[in-house]
């Protein structure tokens, strides 16, 4: 018995719908494959670039906290030198006239000199 020439042709239709559904659900697959890498490669760059970001951040703070350091120790310099010219200056062993007088010294050098 042959199959009548509809039924062939309603199989090769079927088949053709077939090929034609798995081949556009792999191209749609794909299509939703390359959707999501777009999606996370852009997800990926934003967080590379709020890193970079805190980097900078890091950075800027690590440098004013060096400089400010260096400010506190230069100023702890200072300090120690002032006071080894209070000791050095003390008349009879009183360092609160010697403070007043290294104060007045200095005040007057700076004010001859034009600094504040």
């Amino acid at each position: 018995m042959k199959p009548s020439l509809t039924i062939v042709a309603m199989l090769l239709l079927l088949g053709a719908a077939v090929y034609c559904a798995q081949r556009w659900g792999r191209e749609a697959g794909r299509a939703a494959c390359a959707a999501q890498v777009l999606q996370v490669q852009g997800v990926l760059r934003r967080q590379n670039q709020a890193l970079n970001v805190l980097r900078e951040e890091g950075v800027r703070r690590s440098a004013r906290a060096r400089q400010a350091l260096a400010t506190a120790q230069a100023g702890q310099a200072d300090a120690q030198a002032a006071a080894a010219r209070i000791l050095a200056l003390q008349p009879e062993g009183d360092a609160c006239r010697a403070a007043e007088a290294l104060i007045a010294r200095e005040t007057a050098e700076r004010i001859a000199g034009g600094t504040p």
